[in-house]
């Protein structure tokens, strides 16, 4: 895990290296622990919404994935972290994303501009070619837009964060757009729509598991997830993601120390036997936290036959029999993706907030 060297101080301010604990409890744990407390509290405003709101002891699996290193700093007024950067860089890839988050009685001072520079130039330093970052803002802001590339959403112009990443030299790649579903699901309809896709998808059946990945299944989890950074749409996003069978168990052994849990169905094609298409929740067990869809992934080879939708179906139905007290789940997608947006309206999932993806060029 890479980690600036230096304070940097400026007037009224400092920026410092952020230290990743072993531990939420541990001594030195103190700045992670704000670190968290701002990324949740600038997410929720931005959002209209606490969805997103994670713990420390959620965050620190992320920062502990040695597949995908981090890169943290923290600003600091009088003592108190008042602001939060971060840099993922993606291993033997060319991009990087990135992240800045300042609380708002603290804005208009040129902290959050000092952090994106420091993080503009540690991107640089890894040899990168490009830096990548991704907003949210709520439904139904007026005012004038910037249309996506891709044809479909856009973005309200006079956001903070819309204007803070124009003036850095960022371009809107992507806009995505976050859905909500009430749990539970009205029985009736839910079953009707699980028995019409499972018998569209005659063929195929399905496999569910909680937390870590059966023995059976680790290089088809591999395979699958690593298709979902050429299979799913990203319009001008560059996303480099391989997975390999050391690093789902990697991520198993982060996960099972701490409070996040997958709940994931993989479709199985019944002629050959291999996994075809999977769907990942992940619940929270210290929070009331909506449960988050994460990736669905159908391979272009077999899709047709709403397996999908046979997917995300079975896994809700585990997650209102596991997880009993979970009273939502969200989910993200980007505009483009019609077909997945159809699978979650017709399921109930309403439009809560929106996402954009952002790119800027650092390197020739």
């Amino acid at each position: 895990m890479s980690s600036p060297d230096h304070t940097i101080t400026m007037p009224g301010f400092t920026v410092e290296p952020l230290v990743v604990p072993d531990t939420v409890d541990a001594e030195d744990a103190a700045d992670f622990v704000a670190f968290a407390a701002v990324r949740s509290a600038v997410e929720a405003e931005q959002r209209g919404n606490a969805g997103e709101v994670m713990t420390a002891a959620g965050l620190l699996p992320d920062w502990k994935d040695a597949s995908k290193p981090m890169t943290g700093l923290v600003a600091k007024v009088g003592g108190r972290v008042v602001a939060r950067g971060n840099l993922a860089l993606p291993l033997n890839a060319a991009e990087c994303w990135c992240a800045v988050s300042v609380l708002p009685g603290f804005r208009g001072r040129g902290i959050g501009s000092a952090l994106y520079d420091r993080l503009e130039e540690l991107a640089r330093l890894a040899g990168r070619a490009t830096i990548q970052n991704q907003t949210t803002y709520p439904a139904g802001v007026a005012g004038e837009t910037i249309a996506a590339p891709t044809g479909f959403g856009s973005v309200p112009v006079d956001l903070p964060s819309t204007r803070f990443l124009r003036r850095h030299g960022f371009s809107l790649e992507q806009v995505g757009r976050i859905s909500s579903l009430p749990l539970p699901v009205d029985p009736a309809p839910f079953s009707a729509w699980l028995e019409a896709a499972t018998t569209a998808a005659a063929g195929y059946r399905t496999i569910t598991w909680q937390g870590r990945t059966p023995e059976e299944w680790v290089d088809a989890i591999a395979f699958l997830r690593t298709r979902m950074s050429s299979d799913a749409p990203n319009a001008g996003i560059e996303l480099t993601d391989v997975w390999t069978a050391e690093r789902v168990r990697a991520v198993d052994d982060l996960w099972a120390d701490s409070p996040r849990i997958a709940l994931t169905s993989i479709a199985v094609d019944e002629a050959t036997g291999q996994a075809v298409g999977f769907t990942e929740l992940e619940v929270s067990a210290e929070s009331d936290r909506p449960a988050e869809q994460m990736d669905t992934l159908v391979l272009r080879e077999h899709r047709g036959h709403r397996l999908g939708m046979m997917l995300k179906l079975v896994n809700l139905r585990e997650l209102t029999v596991r997880f009993p007290g979970c009273e939502s789940v969200e989910t993200i997608n980007a505009e483009e993706n019609r077909p997945m947006l159809d699978v979650n309206d017709s399921i109930g999932f309403v439009a809560s907030s929106f996402s954009a993806r952002w790119r800027k060029v650092i390197a020739g």
